[in-house]
């Protein structure tokens, strides 16, 4: 994460009990995965999409969960970055619960949840519409240049 300080406890606000309530649901689904030293960070694996879950302050009082995923590599300065930032808009309007953005090269679908109203269905359902989309892409977007 770039916030640069420990978010365990930012203010009012337990990250490390939405983290582990994210822990709990992760291993009642029985989904292999792994948490980063620092505990801010969650990786897990499915077919070729490797998918992250971040925790981040939000407002001072909650914590937002992201969902995401790399699903191209691409040189910013490559006439696949510009092929990118054109199916930006399209792919944003072709999937209504996974948003991409095209930042540093990378191509990453994504999607946000809100920690403290989390339920093991909504982040479940996150998990497999991210992994879904970026294996889905991977494969369409083959042609673009690294």
């Amino acid at each position: 994460m770039s916030s640069g300080y420990s978010l365990r406890h930012h203010g009012g606000v337990n990250v490390a009990s939405i983290v582990a309530k994210v822990n709990d649901i992760l291993v009642g689904e029985q989904l292999r995965h792994e948490i980063s030293g620092d505990g801010e960070t969650c990786r897990l694996r499915f077919d070729s999409a490797e998918v992250f879950i971040d925790f981040n302050v939000w407002q001072d009082d909650g914590v937002v969960i992201t969902v995401h995923s790399v699903v191209h590599d691409i040189d910013p300065e490559s006439p696949g970055a510009a092929q990118a930032l054109n199916l930006l808009n399209d792919l944003n309007r072709s999937y209504f619960f996974v948003k991409f953005v095209f930042r540093d090269g990378l191509l990453i679908a994504r999607r946000d949840l809100l920690g403290d109203t989390l339920s093991p269905a909504e982040l479940i359902s996150a998990l497999y519409e991210v992994s879904g989309a970026s294996n889905r892409l991977r494969g369409e977007l083959v042609g673009l240049a690294r």
